[in-house]
Parts: structure tokens; C-alpha cells; sequence
């Protein structure tokens, strides 16, 4: 298992970065350190109770499920798996090896959905030593969770190949944020998303499959990929699937829409 603390969208560079290795519940205990040391604390006070409380950003038994989730149903049977944790200025990714279990969406863990293990006797041991309930619920528990302390609803995403991401996204602000440091932060980060989907835009010629799009781009992380380009110019109208009703298929495609090629053509004229 590892864990990385990155200044967000390239990958490059890290300012914290451990592996845990050892027992299971060990590496459990040590990775949710890993994420307490590496975010912010938030100061709050209870209606009733004069004493700030201070506690970290993301709920605590939220993130403690989501590392127990990804330990008790990561691939165990690929060399290449694993769990790893990446920490970013506005959002905390937690991704273990393995697709989601037969009958399982990315949209059921917030809905509630029938316990499937893909390693029974893994979590039956997670649940002997209480680190692990057997209802199936607690995915939703993380949710509650997360809209207690004002936080947007974390969101799963499932790929056949390359395993499951959770997502934590962070207040557009937090107690510590000025409103002048949180504009600047707001201002730089629709700048440099509208760079990297400007990038994005130029290299897509005709249909290019996902692999194709990363190659062109020089990236190997298709979680980085899928959040800093891929994503955001879905959401713009500016790319969209050649096979949109299956998202996840194994031919799916991506081409620039009419409003694409027309942000792409600006963008070649003001270069040349």
C-alpha cells in the first residue's frame, strides 16, 4: 500500500510519500496516520458547547471505511495490485486494484446495495478485529458522513481494468481559507483545468480511444487523466463518446463535438 501527498493535477511532484508494508490492520492504522498528517484540520463549535472542536477536514469513520473498503475488496490475485492514497489541495483519492463486485455500480455505495465480498475470509478477520461490519451499509454511512460536516458527497469510480477510485472533494473553502486566498485558489484552478482541457483538445484528431488520448498527452494515470482532462471537457460539451450509452465499454472512443473544434480552432489561431 502507498500514500502520496501531491500538489495537485500533475503527478509530478510529492511532498510526502510512504509505503506500508506488514499485518493488515497495521497497515491500516498507519495509512489512516498518513492521511490525518497530510490535511487540515477544521475548527468548529457545537450549539451548547462553548470549546472549539478541532477535528480533520474529511469525517473520520468516512475515511477509515473507504481504507477498509479498499484493503478487504482490492484484487489480491494481480502482482500489480494494490491500494494507494493520494492527497491533493481540494480532494483526497483512495484506489485499490479490481473492478467493483458482479452487481455493483459506481452509483449503488451511495444508494445502499447487498454486501458482496471478493475476499471473504480477508473481512471476516477485518471484522473479528471490528474494523469491518458485514451490512453493507457502510458506503452510505460515508455519505451521511461527509453532508454532516459540509462536505460535497464523495463519488466511485470503476474501471474493468485498473480498479476502484473514492473520492473525497473539500469545501469550496475551509476555516482556515481567507476569502481572498480562496478566490485566488478558485481562479488558478479554473485556469490551469481550462489549460489542461485546452491540451487536450488540440492533440484529439478524429476518434481516439482513452489509451491513445493518455499517449498523446505523455500520462500514465488514468485517475489524473480522468479528472484533469477527460472529465472536464465531458462536462464542457467540448468532447464526447462515440458509444455514450456504455460508458465503460471496452470500444469506447472520444471525438470533439462541433463546439470543441471550434474552441480548438481558436485556440490554434491565437498561437499562430
Amino acid at each position: 500500500m502507498s500514500g502520496a501527498l501531491s500538489s495537485d493535477k500533475t503527478g509530478d511532484t510529492f511532498s510526502d510519500m510512504k509505503s506500508f508494508e506488514g499485518p493488515l490492520h497495521g497497515i491500516f492504522e498507519e495509512a489512516y496516520t498518513f492521511i490525518v498528517r497530510n490535511t487540515p484540520s477544521v475548527s468548529r463549535f457545537i450549539q451548547g458547547n462553548p470549546k472549539r472542536q478541532d477535528s480533520p477536514l474529511y469525517p473520520e469513520d468516512a475515511v477509515r471505511e473507504a481504507l477498509i473498503n479498499a484493503l478487504a475488496h482490492r484484487d489480491y490475485s494481480a502482482a500489480s495490485g494494490g491500494v494507494s492514497i493520494h492527497i491533493y489541495p481540494r480532494r483526497l483519492e483512495i484506489w485499490n486494484s479490481g473492478p467493483m463486485p458482479d452487481g455493483v455500480t459506481v452509483e449503488s455505495p451511495a444508494k445502499g446495495h447487498i454486501s458482496v465480498l471478493r475476499n471473504p475470509d480477508i473481512a471476516h478477520a477485518l471484522y473479528l478485529r471490528g474494523l469491518m461490519e458485514k451490512a453493507g451499509r457502510g458506503s452510505v454511512l460515508m455519505v451521511q458522513q461527509c453532508r454532516e460536516a459540509g462536505l460535497p458527497d464523495p463519488f466511485w469510480e470503476s474501471d474493468s481494468k485498473f480498479g476502484v477510485t473514492v473520492t473525497f472533494p473539500a469545501p469550496e473553502s475551509t476555516p482556515q481559507d481567507t476569502p481572498q486566498d480562496t478566490q485566488q485558489d478558485t481562479q488558478q484552478d479554473a485556469q490551469q483545468d481550462a489549460q489542461q482541457v485546452l491540451s487536450l483538445l488540440t492533440l484529439l484528431d478524429g476518434e481516439r480511444s482513452r489509451d491513445e488520448l493518455m499517449g498523446l498527452l505523455g500520462l500514465v494515470d488514468r485517475n489524473n487523466f480522468s479528472q484533469v482532462y477527460l472529465n472536464p471537457a465531458l462536462e464542457a460539451k467540448v468532447v464526447e463518446r462515440t458509444i455514450p450509452e456504455k460508458p465503460s465499454s471496452k470500444n469506447q472512443r472520444y471525438r470533439l463535438t462541433s463546439l470543441g473544434k471550434a474552441a480548438r480552432d481558436r485556440t490554434i489561431r491565437g498561437k499562430s
